[in-house]
């Protein structure tokens, strides 16, 4: 199987967003750009032209100068939404600025294995497809400090060179790339200033992972760039952005998924998970308490830990720094007088009491469970007909839950799978070398017998590393093999930026606590359009139902609706300053279909044609004079007023204790009779 490289018109714009930027520039020879045996990468373009090339790009793309937050460093920012192909696109600028401008030193810096994996996947996928339109391939190569000869190449040769590589390598000065007493050094002199003569031009993958901590800065400084380019879906710094995809683009135009979110919890199922009410207090003032609940710190990291004292009014989202708490306001701290037991209640009707036993985790992820392996089943049969292979990811929070001695979400995962298989495949019971088979997961064992999804590890793990990051085209193959036969992804951290798959058509996310994943990056690994067994990229037509739709993704949380996309629109708004830029949603709640109405316009030529001289009668300006019986007016106004519920009247019930030790209140909700 080979992926079809294609021509499309919004990744071309991006590459030219890049490429443009060097306009006027004379194009790098051996004669002009090689110096004591070292080719470099020559810029003679000043700051002011630079400047000017960038406005132009910015006028013809239709980018505003404050978006795009002008700079005079020499960096660039592309933004596109995760799933449209940035690998490709930074990929096809190197080869234009090669073939433009004659700049041969290129390195592509990457956050993680995972993504440097998957970049060194794209670059041999369409290595001959590119060869074809542009008559040379770069030599690209994974840096790795027991190849150190790669690196002197790199430094040397006249040839395009790719050296792609983790922040991790030069991070710090004890790294092989720094060091200065060494017996194979390059001209006497650390590798990474050999590295810095050829001023390479930096693409920077994802460098809102960690490229920009003052470590990274002073390192990535010492390879001396010519130019720093940025590419990512979620930038936190922006420095002259000639290019913009937003998701909100994305989605009307057809280039990723429509996405599904299927909930399976209630609003206090949800609460009993990620809230408890650990203390109160009763004296001078508003009664307060104290709430455990998820913070969110400043670098996104969450806490389970007791709020500050909160009363009346305050709002959780805002007390926690944690997006999803922001429809949780406090509307009353009461303690009733009959059980004798403090409660919350808060605006968005979820109530959490004292001592209350938090909630089942495990019931949660068995539902979630459920339905992911019914929509995999439901998918996978209309795709197989279009030879498209149905892949689904399960995210989860402990390695232990899924490879242990008691593996829980293993073995709820094999007894759904028991229960539902027999369903889609005429009665049949799955054996347990299958059940086994169509499972990946990307964790690895340690010396200690441990399980672990950290990186180095995994890179140990040769089977499950090449099955789920480099055989990429396996596994979205029909066949015998490892790759060929996996269906369920289950993940930690690990894969939740990078890796992505066109064939994601689910993602679930078991978990008691809040992922740290990002909701866009969560969602960003089922994204891509599919492709089919043949490596063609299947596309939907604009207007295609949701029951003929190819293209959608299902996304199972472990949260409402509610919670889940007000966390999804509060990343969206600290980007765009608006929550409605991101990408629509449909809503199913364990299977049916929330607030939605579908009309079908029919495709008969005579009815759009009678529609059209009933419109033209309709809309001419017309007076009317309408009669109408006012007793029966009266009468039927009557019936609809008896027919209207009336909530229960709720007075407050208060009782006040008088002593020395001061004044203890208590309230109490209490529903009244009423007559109207």
């Amino acid at each position: 199987m080979e992926l079809k490289l294609e021509l499309l018109e919004y990744q071309e714009t991006a590459i030219k967003s890049v490429v443009n930027i060097f306009d006027g520039n004379d194009k790098n020879t051996f004669d002009n750009a090689c110096t004591n045996g070292i080719r470099s990468n020559i810029c003679t373009l000043s700051n002011e032209q630079l400047a000017e090339n960038i406005k132009s790009i910015l006028l013809e793309n239709g980018i505003d100068e404050e978006v795009a937050e002008l700079k005079e460093e020499r960096e660039l920012t592309i933004e596109m939404e995760t799933g449209t192909g940035k690998t490709l696109v930074y990929i096809k600028s190197i080869y234009e600025m090669f073939k433009q401008f004659g700049f041969t030193k290129f390195i592509i810096l990457v956050p993680s294995i995972a993504i440097r994996q998957g970049v060194l996947s794209t670059l041999s996928t369409f290595e001959k497809q590119l060869e074809e339109i542009y008559g040379f391939t770069p030599k690209a190569f994974e840096y790795s400090s027991k190849r150190l000869n790669k690196v002197t190449n790199f430094v040397e040769e006249q040839h395009p060179q790719i050296m792609v590589m983790t922040l991790a390598s030069f991070n710090s000065e004890d790294k092989i790339l720094n060091q200065a007493k060494r017996e194979d050094l390059f001209a006497n002199i650390p590798f990474i200033e050999a590295i810095g003569r050829t001023n390479p031009i930096i693409i920077m993958d994802e460098p809102q992972e960690g490229m920009d901590t003052p470590n990274s800065i002073k390192q990535i400084a010492k390879l001396k760039p010519l130019f720093k380019i940025r590419y990512s879906a979620t930038h936190k710094v922006t420095k002259n952005k000639t290019y913009r995809l937003t998701p909100y683009d994305s989605y009307k135009q057809g280039l990723v998924k429509k996405i599904e979110v299927l909930t399976v919890t209630e609003k206090n199922d949800e609460a009993t998970l990620k809230l408890e009410l650990s203390e109160t207090k009763n004296g001078k003032g508003p009664i307060q308490a104290k709430i455990r609940a998820w913070h969110q710190s400043a670098k996104g990291k969450f806490e389970f830990k007791n709020t500050k004292w909160v009363k009346d009014g305050d709002n959780l989202g805002k007390v926690t720094n944690n997006p999803s708490y922001l429809k949780y306001s406090i509307t009353q701290i009461n303690k009733s007088l009959r059980t004798r037991k403090w409660s919350v209640s808060f605006h968005n009707g979820v109530e959490i009491f004292e001592k209350q036993a938090s909630g089942n985790a495990r019931s949660i992820w068995s539902l979630q469970l459920e339905w992911l392996i019914l929509r995999h089943f439901t998918k996978k049969q209309n795709l197989k007909e279009k030879n498209i292979k149905c892949l689904s990811l399960i995210f989860i929070d402990k390695v232990a839950n899924y490879v242990s001695d008691e593996p829980i979400i293993k073995n709820l995962f094999i007894e759904k799978y028991k229960e539902i298989y027999p369903e889609f495949h005429n009665n049949n019971v799955p054996t347990p070398e299958h059940i086994e088979m169509i499972q990946g997961s990307y964790f690895a064992k340690t010396t200690k017998n441990e399980f672990t999804d950290n990186e180095t590890s995994m890179r140990k793990n040769k089977d499950v590393f090449d099955a789920i990051l480099k055989d990429k085209q396996g596994l979205l193959s029909f066949g015998d093999s490892i790759s060929n036969k996996i269906e369920f992804i289950f993940s930690h951290s690990a894969l939740g930026v990078g890796w992505d798959n066109p064939n994601i058509f689910n993602i679930a996310t078991l978990s008691n606590s809040f992922s740290e994943i990002k909701k866009r990056q969560e969602i960003g690994r089922g994204l891509r359009i599919c492709v089919d067994t043949n490596g063609q990229r299947i596309y939907d037509k604009l207007n295609v139902n949701d029951e003929e739709r190819v293209n959608q993704l299902t996304v199972i949380p472990n949260e409402t609706y509610e919670t889940f996309v007000t966390q999804y629109q509060a990343e969206i708004e600290e980007v765009y300053g608006l929550g409605n830029m991101g990408a629509e949603m449909t809503h199913t709640h364990k299977g049916e279909k929330q607030n939605e109405v579908h009309f079908n316009r029919s495709a008969n030529d005579t009815i759009n044609k009678a529609f059209k001289r009933f419109w033209n009668a309709l809309a001419k300006k017309t007076n009317y004079t309408v009669s109408f019986d006012e007793s029966s007016l009266i009468e039927k106004c009557q019936m609809a007023i008896n027919k209207i519920e009336i909530a229960d009247y709720v007075a407050e019930v208060s009782s006040y204790g008088i002593g020395f030790s001061g004044r203890n209140k208590r309230k109490y909700r209490l529903k009244l009779q009423h007559n109207y």
